[in-house]
């Protein structure tokens, strides 16, 4: 199993062509690439748990590396094909889709996405159970097309 980092790591090293990736936009991306795998492979793609936070599901640890960037597009310095090393390739499949459909957006556009998609009271902070994420994204559309056309669940 990746490590948070690691799955940051991915989403940093190949960020949208027109912006580069916010706190704010990994929270969410590391959120969905959690969620579809939740749903297609039936377990965590990383350890930690998603909390319900203000601004959507957090990764607590990893908010707090990145806190100190601010608003502020975060730097690495991994390449993308040492980004992609921890991951089998199902799970390759998985965080494309999710960058290559979430990525695109901006920051606070998938702030308001990940409160209409995950369960939770986004002002507690309490965690959000992997139940929870996994039957609230039976029913994703992007999840659903994959299904149907991979067969479900998408395990090698």
């Amino acid at each position: 199993m990746a490590t948070c980092f690691e799955l940051a790591e991915y989403f940093l090293a190949n960020p949208d062509k027109d912006e580069g990736v916010s706190n704010l936009k990994l929270q969410k991306l590391c959120a969905y690439a959690q969620a579809f795998s939740l749903a297609l492979l039936g377990s965590k793609l990383f350890e930690d748990n998603l909390e319900a936070w203000t601004h959507g599901p957090v990764v607590p640890r990893l908010y707090d590396y990145y806190r100190c960037h601010g608003k502020n597009p975060l730097p690495t310095d991994v390449l993308p094909e040492e980004a992609r090393r921890p991951f089998s390739d199902e799970e390759l499949f998985i965080l494309e889709t999710v960058n290559n459909f979430y990525g695109r957006y901006a920051a606070w556009t998938l702030r308001d996405m990940s409160h209409n998609d995950f369960p939770g009271d986004f002002n507690s902070k309490d965690v959000i159970p992997v139940n929870d994420i996994r039957a609230s994204f039976a029913d994703n559309k992007i999840v659903r097309s994959i299904q149907e056309a991979y067969g479900a669940p998408v395990q090698a």
